[in-house]
């Protein structure tokens, strides 16, 4: 309401200045009311109702205690207080000319609340953001537990799912255009990661495509740059989609890609050699695109681990099936109970696991070994638990109880499997700086394995880990195909100032025998590759410098000010302690000769003498090589068996409407 001059103030019949804390007291009556004194919290409320001669002043000020007389009239004074005065009320004012809607918040002082309120922009805003964050159905805006959640807290009437699906958009625009200036002021190149997504619904297939890069401040960042539908998986196809990804997003230079193991992705990548090179210049790839391709690990790892679990699938199914009966009802689960000698039988005791999640498999079987004991009683002793696996389902028996032969056989998997499950936690980190990690994980995994197979008297234990080894050496030969064991996962770990080149030798050694021919050959090739990578970062410095690249030496300098530091910290929490306590083993290399170029004197000092400040042509290699990701999945789907797969409510969508759902939604993360 508009507040009146302080001549006019007398004369209305009816003046009201309405604030954040506004609230309604009792009229005074008759002219001999005592003075009131209210302790200000905020601002108030200025009342006159001279239409019943009684004048109601409740003055509440910014810390002021105001004595308030209403024969007296002050109410010239306060209102001039309010109005012109107080610096608060007019930020208040002035931040809700709009429409709002009145809330209770906490005032910070005394545990006390004041009256704030939310403009009805911020709420459809915010409703538009649950929608796209939660994944819920467009059409949730709309309904009944929407409409009923507002009410309740008196918010505003939701809007339509077409003015929401709107909004949505131009969100979706707003953030692109927002990314592509970051995208624009990155020196770096991109690493990209590709999967395939399924509609539920539909069965169309989409492949979504993932930027990541380390930025000046050396942090690791990515975002999804495209959501694109495909009409199938030929290499044409993939090559295709990413060059137009690339090309809407002005993506010129990129280090590797990391994609699953498919023929059409293998045919894919040497298609897209040709043609970036050809768009963009050979500038576009690091080496001509020689190490382009990556294998994803968590794809490799699911692959072998789906083999082996086929293998023993009738075992773990005995072990699922007993599990369900025990849990089935509450008479069978206090039979269980009491036939359990050591633990005792909690909430999540017995989890059953999701078959296409073998990590949920893992947890499940590690669990059921506790009560082996009782599993092995109740075969013998409860007539019910064995008539339960007599019964036909879909016309089969059930497979169980589970056996001693079972039992045996799951736990010499469960082994194997806890190799898996802790590599595939730290390979699939794609929030953090992970690469200098891979080939450690890649050692422990085959140095464990090994170990297994050929030591002890487990006899179940040697067969499955041979069988897994045999799986595994088949997609991670080093001496193979470039394509299948990528050599640059082991050219990341030198970048680790801690560790550099004697740790890669070390884990040479302790693979393939101290000075083999395998292990010497092997130091050659890495070395090789750093020496190269060195003098092509080191040309096109060159160039930058003479004027064709923004990018300022001192820059690179500052930027490279934090190299060790970052590098340090990200990976001090994560490591592979058995590998690490060989290497602390080592003797420290001998003194420091003079080197003739920064990549001699990088490898050749100590951890404790790095001045990361000396190396500007390194840390652009550094940076490139810490964006690179050995995993084309997010941590909560590297353990799943099966495809990625798109709600009902998303595959109902058109091919651009799911597209910008899906980029939105990591954006605002």
């Amino acid at each position: 309401m508009d507040i009146e001059t302080d001549d006019e103030v007398d004369d209305e019949s009816d003046d009201e200045v309405e604030t954040p804390n506004s609230e309604k007291t009792e009229k005074s009556k008759g002219k001999n009311t005592k003075q009131e004194r209210r302790q200000g919290l905020g601002f108030g409320i200025i009342s006159l109702d001279s239409k019943k001669s009684q004048t109601t002043v409740l003055a509440i000020t910014m810390g002021k205690d105001w004595a308030v007389q209403p024969s007296l009239q002050p109410t010239s004074t306060l209102k001039k207080h309010v109005t012109k005065t107080c610096k608060a009320y007019q930020v208040w004012l002035s931040a809700n000319k709009d429409k709002a809607q009145t809330v209770l918040t906490p005032d910070g002082v005394g545990g006390d609340v004041r009256v704030s309120r939310v403009s009805e922009s911020v709420f459809r805003k915010a409703c538009n953001e649950l929608l796209v964050l939660a994944q819920l159905p467009l059409a949730f805006i709309e309904s009944l537990a929407m409409r009923h959640f507002c009410s309740k807290l008196q918010l505003y009437k939701p809007h339509s799912r077409r003015t929401a699906t709107r909004d949505i958009v131009e969100m979706f625009v707003k953030k692109r255009a927002a990314m592509k200036k970051i995208l624009e002021h990155n020196s770096q190149r991109m690493s990209l990661t590709t999967d395939i997504w399924t509609a539920t619904t539909t069965r169309a297939s989409y492949m979504v495509i993932t930027a990541h890069f380390v930025d000046d401040m050396w942090r690791l960042r990515k975002m999804i740059i495209g959501f694109k539908n495909v009409s199938d998986y030929k290499g044409e196809t993939i090559c295709n989609c990413l060059l137009e990804c690339l090309a809407e997003w002005g993506i010129k230079k990129v280090f590797c890609i990391t994609v699953d193991k498919a023929t059409a992705n293998s045919l894919a990548m040497n298609m897209f050699k040709k043609e970036m090179m050809q768009q963009n210049g050979n500038d576009a790839l690091v080496l001509k695109g020689e190490y382009l391709h990556l294998r994803c690990a968590a794809h490799i790892l699911n692959l072998v681990l789906k083999e082996g679990l086929q293998d023993i699938d009738r075992s773990v199914a005995a072990v699922r099936n007993g599990i369900q009966y025990a849990r089935s009802t509450p008479n069978r689960l206090k039979a269980f109970v009491f036939r359990v000698e050591t633990g005792k039988v909690k909430r999540g005791s017995l989890p059953l696991d999701v078959k296409t999640l073998w990590n949920s498999t893992y947890l499940m079987l590690e669990q059921a070994l506790k009560f082996r004991v009782a599993f092995e009683k109740l075969q013998a002793e409860d007539k019910p638990y064995n008539d339960y696996f007599l019964e036909r389902v879909d016309g089969h028996k059930r497979f169980g109880p589970p056996m001693k032969d079972d039992l045996d056989e799951v736990s010499a998997f469960v082994q194997v499997l806890g190799i898996f499950y802790n590599s595939t936690l730290v390979l699939s980190a794609s929030n953090s700086v992970a690469s200098h990690k891979i080939y450690n994980e890649i050692v422990s995994i085959t140095r464990n394995l090994t170990i297994y197979s050929t030591t002890g008297d487990d006899e179940e234990l040697h067969k499955r880990s041979s069988a897994i080894l045999t799986k595994l050496e088949k997609y991670w030969d080093v001496f193979g195909d470039k394509v299948e064991m990528n050599r640059l996962v082991i050219v990341a770990s030198v970048f680790d100032p801690r560790k550099k080149m004697k740790f890669v030798e070390v884990c040479f050694d302790h693979l393939y025998g101290k000075g083999s021919v395998e292990s010497s050959h092997l130091s050659d090739s890495i070395n090789n590759i750093l020496k190269n990578l060195y003098d092509e970062y080191t040309r096109a410095s060159l160039l930058n410098t003479s004027g064709s690249s923004s990018q300022s030496q001192s820059s690179w300098s500052q930027a490279q000010d934090q190299f060790e530091t970052d590098i340090s910290q990200r990976t001090h929490h994560i490591g592979l302690p058995d590998m690490d306590s060989i290497f602390q083993d080592i003797v420290k290399e001998a003194g420091i000769r003079k080197s003739s170029n920064e990549l001699e004197m990088y490898l050749k000092e100590d951890v404790e003498s790095v001045n990361s400040g000396k190396y500007p042509i390194l840390s652009m290699i550094a940076k490139d090589i810490l964006a690179m990701q050995v995993s084309s999945v997010a941590l909560e789907a590297a353990f799943s068996t099966s495809n990625r797969l798109l709600d009902s409510s998303r595959s109902c969508l058109t091919h651009y409407m799911i597209e910008v759902l899906m980029c939105t939604k990591q954006w605002l993360k």
